[in-house]
């Protein structure tokens, strides 16, 4: 996809694995276990708040800094759309279980 790296770490390898190993998890035990609508939607908010931030920190930017920034806002996208697939995930189970009971 996109060969970035941070010193030995190749970032795009990373940010992949962490989105699925740590951010899905985390976002369903959220989804499943907490009652609160707002703490359920703390890793989107603080993800699209990044992704925003970082895009228009990459089209103001007019070096080579930019890039990396925008890099950094399409990496935060794809933990950003984990997020969603763990609501996703969330609300098929949810449906499943309302016609189980009906």
């Amino acid at each position: 996809m996109f060969d970035v790296w941070m010193g030995d770490i190749e970032l795009t390898a990373f940010v992949l694995i962490f989105s699925i190993i740590v951010l899905l998890p985390i976002q369903l035990l959220l989804c499943f276990k907490a009652r609160n609508k707002a703490i359920r939607l703390f890793p989107v908010i603080l993800l699209s708040i990044s992704a925003i931030t970082l895009y228009c920190m990459g089209m103001t930017s007019t070096d080579w800094d930019g890039l990396g920034y925008l890099f950094l806002a399409i990496f935060s996208g794809f933990m950003l759309l984990m997020c969603g697939m763990g609501w996703g995930i969330w609300a098929i189970t949810r449906l499943t279980k309302k016609e189980k009971r009906q």
